[in-house]
């Protein structure tokens, strides 16, 4: 399998999959073809290696007090929870950060006399300070991006979570940009769920899942028994197998990766500003390896990642889901940017494909865009 193209700046958005990924995947998918659930030989011997992989996966992450849910993607995870949560428990209320993920935010229209919203401070962070303030006795849960996928940063998700569990409001952790990423402890992180998608750490598409310490929700898809009862369908296990290997892969390389990409994202700073070109930072220093969220007011976002495309460069205007739009995005406004400013937004997502030459060949392309 070739190296990922260096020219390719959008790894929020997905990860090229590991070699070794693809080849377990395989592997598993003709070995352990057999559906998990029957009741023969083969079939057992499925079950087994699911609950084997998903013990494996939960060790990476150092979750040993619950248990992996498997779901299609992290878009139904995040779902599973809401509307299981809004079902099961009718009276309360949820929290939702105002720079979450859309798969969350779609809630605050939906079930709007439900949700609450709080909002970040300038540098993308909510404290347990302003939680205990933005919470009351119907919170029942509170849902939060542990990375945003707009700015990348990172919040502080363990006194979060202690926050929520002192006061018994489930909390929800949309850990998709963080699983292989950055590091992920979840015996100091007391969340009930945490989600995930494996195409984030170079792992197949069409496999996510919820890291569950609690099962007071009511199902999303029904039929089968499978995952106790709490999603229906046929595992995926030849995607979980896939995902291990992924997940295993990225954390080897994690530390050294990371100084590479945060070398290649200072280096790129530092040329945009010798340019003195009039552009706005997103992203703080508490944020992604690598991460790099630009405003230049008055330009358009859109406009820019087309330019950019011509000259054989992938970059975003922010996240996938919506990355055609022509509004200004939501999560950059939320962090205090004006409309002029946010529209003229880009995202810069680099990962192990990417070298100084092609961060330097990116920054002039960009250079060249914006004079």
């Amino acid at each position: 399998m070739s190296d990922p193209d260096p020219r390719y700046f959008d790894y929020s958005a997905s990860k090229p999959p590991y070699a070794r990924a693809l080849e377990s995947q395989r592997e598993i998918a003709s070995k352990y073809f057999a559906n998990p659930s029957s009741a023969h030989m083969k079939g057992k011997q499925a079950k087994m290696k699911i609950n084997d992989l998903k013990e494996q996966f939960c060790n990476f992450l150092n979750f040993r007090d619950g248990r992996l849910l498997l779901c299609s993607s992290g878009t139904e995870a995040n779902n599973l929870i809401i509307e299981g949560h809004i079902n099961k428990k009718p009276s309360g209320s949820i929290l939702i950060a105002e720079n979450i993920h859309d798969s969350i935010w779609y809630a605050t229209i939906k079930h709007k006399e439900r949700v609450k919203v709080i909002r970040p401070g300038s540098d993308g962070r909510i404290s347990a300070n302003q939680l205990k303030k933005s919470s009351d006795s119907s919170t029942s849960l509170f849902c939060i991006s542990h990375v945003c996928n707009e700015t990348g940063s990172i919040q502080d998700i363990e006194s979060l979570s202690y926050f929520c569990r002192n006061h018994n409001i489930r909390m929800m952790v949309d850990g998709v940009q963080a699983v292989g990423n950055i590091p992920v402890n979840l015996e100091a992180i007391q969340s009930d769920y945490y989600t995930f998608s494996a195409h984030k750490f170079g792992g197949p598409r069409s496999v996510g899942g919820i890291l569950i310490r609690d099962d007071e929700f009511t199902p999303l898809l029904n039929g089968g028994k499978q995952e106790w009862g709490l999603r229906a369908g046929t595992e995926n296990l030849a995607g979980l197998a896939g995902s291990v290997a992924a997940l295993e892969e990225s954390l080897m390389s994690l530390e050294e990766r990371s100084k590479h990409l945060n070398y290649l994202k200072t280096k790129f700073i530092e040329i945009l500003k010798s340019a003195a070109v009039d552009f706005l930072i997103n992203s703080t220093d508490n944020c992604l390896p690598g991460f790099i969220s630009l405003s230049f007011p008055g330009m358009s976002g859109t406009g820019i990642v087309a330019a950019l495309a011509t000259e054989g460069f992938s970059v975003a205007t922010g996240s996938a889901c919506h990355d055609n739009k022509t509004t200004p995005p939501r999560i950059i406004m939320a962090i205090g940017r004006n409309e002029k400013q946010a529209r003229g937004t880009i995202r810069i997502s680099m990962g192990r494909g990417n070298t100084e030459l092609s961060m330097t060949g990116l920054c002039k392309a960009l250079l060249e865009h914006i004079h």
